[in-house]
């Protein structure tokens, strides 16, 4: 299978799960001149609607990033690529569900750890598909810095580990756990992928 296939696929999906996530700012009907109380009382639905957005938006930003570091794939790596799509779409439904019960007292810490191991499992596999390619040198574009791609690894692997903290937190404050994925999504926005040296020696693969 072509990478460009895989990366066009790819693409569809994180446009689908982005789209869906509006789906899920609804209103209460209300009567007559209570819009604007009905409006302002949905801002937890706004709030959990623009972390997800911008989860999606980054991850989709680094998914590219990283496809742009793979030279060919091999089943295994589609494989955990379509895991990785899989918790991705998800994200509207657990995103719905916290939006919608985020200030429910008996259902709040429910739906904020739904939200959190969602969070944790899509940090997972897109972990998994970057460590799968950098252990396999041969799918990787012939000047990438493996060296360097090891260095980067802390850096890179932060959301991970925050994620999973997530889910405790959101016993204590499902609110915070709004916060924080929020906060993740800003940090990911600045590339934590090793550079591509621009200029490949002779007679090596390129990497576009």
């Amino acid at each position: 299978m072509s990478k460009g296939r895989v990366e066009a696929f790819s693409d569809g999906v994180f446009a689908v799960a982005a789209t869906l996530l509006i789906f899920n700012v609804q209103i209460d009907k209300t009567a007559p001149g209570e819009l604007l109380g009905a409006l302002l009382a949905a801002w937890p639905k706004y709030a959990v609607y623009v972390a997800s957005f911008l989860t999606i938006g980054v991850i989709w930003m680094n998914h590219h990033g990283l496809f742009e570091r793979i030279f060919h794939l091999d089943r295994t790596l589609v494989f955990l690529n379509l895991l990785l799509l899989m918790a991705i779409v998800f994200l509207p439904f657990s995103t719905a569900q916290l939006g919608a019960n985020i200030q429910v007292p008996r259902d709040a810490n429910t739906v904020a750890s739904l939200y959190a191991i969602n969070a944790s499992v899509i940090a997972i596999f897109f972990g998994a598909v970057w460590t799968y390619a950098l252990t396999h040198p041969r799918l990787l574009v012939a000047d990438l810095d493996r060296l360097a791609a090891f260095r980067a690894w802390p850096r890179f692997s932060v959301g991970t580990v925050v994620y999973l903290a997530c889910i405790p937190l959101a016993q204590i404050s499902p609110i915070a756990v709004v916060v924080v994925c929020a906060a993740l999504a800003i940090y990911y926005m600045f590339e934590r992928l090793p550079d591509i040296s621009r200029q490949p020696a002779a007679g090596t693969r390129p990497h576009s």
